[in-house]
C-alpha cells in the first residue's frame, strides 16, 4: 500500500521543500510509473539527507518487495514503524511482507492493528483475510468477511475471498454459489460475450452452447471434463479458448475455436469454471466427473523425439519447477531448479525439462544443462506436452498446468505442493479425488522445500 505526504498547496512550493522532500517527490513519481529501481534510488537519497523520513523508508520498502527483495523490504519497512509505530499503513504493509516470510500469525497480529483502525479501507480489510487464510484461519477469514459484507454486500473482492475461504472449508456448494460473483471483477469481466445467455442448467436438448476459458491453463485442463458432459445433455458445443489447447481439446465434442464472430447464433453461453458448480460438484460427497480423453498421440518433431529418445534405457522422469511467474502465489508454489538437480544424481534416473516460458533458463543459470535434458523450448503447444508425458515413466513437478494435464492424462505425477496449496488439493492428504492418478508430496512447514524434495528423493529410489 503506497504512502504519499499529505501536504497544502503552499507547503507543496518547490521552494519550501527541503532537499530530502525532493528526492522523495521524485520517488513517487517513479513508483507510481512503476519504475522500481528508479524510484528506490530516490527514496535512498531521501533517507541519506533525512534518516527519520518514515514514509520514505515505508516506500523504499515497497519497491524493494516489488523486486522480490523480501529481506531488505522488511528490514526498511521495520525501520518505518520505528517511526510510525501505529500508522495502519506500515502496519498492513508489514503484515504483507511477514506473509512473504512465511510468519502468518504475526502478519494476521499486524492486520488486525491496522483493520481495527481502519475498519472501512478495503485493503487492509483484504490484506487480513490474505494473512488469515495463509495462516490456515479458514473460518476467521470467513468471519472477516461475512462482517465486511455487512456495510457492502455486493462488493466484488470480498466476495471473491470469500469463495476461496469456502472452498478451503470444503463446503462446495456454498462456495459455487459465492464463487459466480467472480464476474464483478473487472479483469474477469472483460471476457464476458455480450448479449449471451449465461446457462443456468436449463434444458440442452437440441440448444448450442459456447464455453469460454477463464483464469489459467490448469483451470481449463481441469474443467475440460465437463465439457462431454454438456454434450450429453444434447448441447452443440463449441469450446473457445487459447491456440495452444487447441489440439489437446481436439478430441472432446464440439467444435473448438479461438474467435467467435457470431455470437448471436448461441443460445447459452457458460465459463469453464462455472460447470463444476452448475454440474453440482462435491468432492466430499462423491468423486468429480473423471477426466475426459485428451489429444496425446500428436507426432513429435523429429529433434524433439531425438531428444526424448536419448535417455539411454535410463527412467524417464520429466521436472517443472515453476508454473506462470505472473500468478500472484507463484513466488510460495515454485520451487528452485535447484531443488530437482540432486535427483539428477540417483542412478538410472533422467530427468526431462519441460519448463516453458520466463524460467526456461533457470536450468543453465544453476549449471543443469547437458545432466537434465531440456525438452520446455521444443514445445509448441498442450497436445504435443501431452504426447512427451505419455512417454514418460513419472512425472515430479510444482502445481503448474503441466501437472494438471499429466493428471488428467491418467499419468503417474508426483505434484510437489507449498504449505498453503490452492484449495483443489485439500489440507491434508497424499491423494485428490480429481486426479486419481497424483500423489501429493506437501511442505511440513511453510516454505519447507527441503523436505518435500528429500521425501521425493527417498521415495524414488524405493520406486525404480
Amino acid at each position: 500500500m503506497f504512502s504519499t505526504a499529505m501536504t497544502s498547496p503552499i507547503e507543496s512550493a518547490a521552494s519550501s521543500l527541503s532537499p530530502a522532500e525532493r528526492f522523495y517527490r521524485r520517488g513517487n513519481g517513479a513508483f507510481q510509473r512503476e519504475d522500481w529501481p528508479a524510484a528506490a534510488g530516490f527514496y535512498r537519497q531521501a533517507l541519506e539527507l533525512d534518516p527519520a523520513h518514515g514514509t520514505a523508508w515505508l516506500n523504499l520498502g515497497l519497491c524493494l518487495r516489488r523486486q522480490g527483495h523480501i529481506e531488505a523490504a522488511y528490514g526498511c519497512t521495520l525501520r518505518a514503524q520505528e517511526l510510525m509505530p501505529d500508522d495502519p499503513t506500515v502496519l498492513t504493509n508489514l503484515g504483507n511482507i511477514l506473509v512473504d516470510l512465511y510468519r502468518a500469525e504475526e502478519a494476521v497480529a499486524c492486520h488486525k492493528r491496522a483493520v481495527a483502525q481502519r475498519p472501512d479501507d478495503i485493503r487492509m480489510v483484504r490484506n487480513l483475510i490474505l494473512a488469515l487464510r495463509e495462516a490456515g484461519r479458514f473460518e476467521e477469514s470467513l468471519t472477516a468477511c461475512d462482517r465486511y459484507l455487512e456495510q457492502e454486500p455486493e462488493h466484488n473482492q470480498v466476495l471473491w475471498e470469500r469463495a476461496q475461504a469456502l472452498f478451503y472449508l470444503e463446503r462446495y456448494p456454498e462456495a459455487w454459489t459465492t464463487f459466480e460473483h467472480r464476474w464483478q471483477r473487472a479483469a474477469i469481466r472483460e471476457q464476458l460475450p455480450a448479449d449471451l445467455a449465461f446457462w443456468q442448467g436449463e434444458d440442452l436438448s437440441g440448444k448450442t452452447i459456447l464455453v469460454f476459458e477463464e483464469q489459467g491453463f490448469g483451470d481449463k485442463i481441469l474443467c475440460a471434463r465437463y465439457i462431454p458432459l454438456l454434450a450429453a445433455r444434447g448441447a452443440t458445443v463449441t469450446l473457445l479458448c487459447n491456440p495452444a489447447l487447441h489440439g489437446l481439446f481436439s478430441t472432446l465434442p464440439g467444435k473448438v475455436t479461438a474467435e467467435v464472430t457470431e455470437p448471436e447464433a448461441f443460445d447459452y453461453a457458460v465459463a469453464m469454471m462455472s460447470l463444476p458448480g452448475l454440474f453440482g460438484t462435491d468432492p466430499t460427497r462423491e468423486a468429480p466427473p473423471p477426466p475426459p480423453p485428451l489429444m496425446s498421440k500428436a507426432k513429435l518433431p523429429e529433434r524433439l523425439q531425438q531428444r526424448l529418445d536419448a535417455g539411454n534405457g535410463r527412467w524417464k522422469i520429466g521436472i517443472v519447477w515453476s508454473g506462470n511467474p505472473a500468478f500472484y502465489n507463484n513466488s510460495k508454489r515454485a520451487a528452485s531448479v535447484e531443488h530437482f538437480l540432486p535427483l539428477a544424481q540417483i542412478p538410472g534416473v533422467q530427468l526431462y525439462s519441460l519448463q516453458k516460458g520466463p524460467n526456461e533458463g533457470d536450468l543453465a543459470q544453476a549449471g543443469g544443462s547437458g545432466l537434465v535434458i531440456e525438452l520446455g523450448p521444443y514445445l509448441k503447444n498442450f497436445a504435443q506436452t501431452a504426447a512427451i508425458l505419455q512417454q514418460l515413466d513419472l512425472s515430479i513437478m510444482t502445481d503448474s498446468g503441466i501437472a494438471h494435464l499429466a493428471g488428467s492424462l491418467g499419468l503417474p505425477i508426483w505434484n510437489l505442493l507449498h504449505y498453503r496449496p490452492y484449495w483443489l488439493y485439500g489440507s491434508t492428504g497424499e491423494t485428490t479425488p480429481w486426479y486419481p492418478s497424483m500423489r501429493l508430496f506437501r511442505q511440513p512447514t511453510p516454505g519447507d522445500w527441503d523436505s518435500v524434495f528429500d521425501a521425493v528423493a527417498e521415495e524414488l529410489k524405493r520406486s525404480q
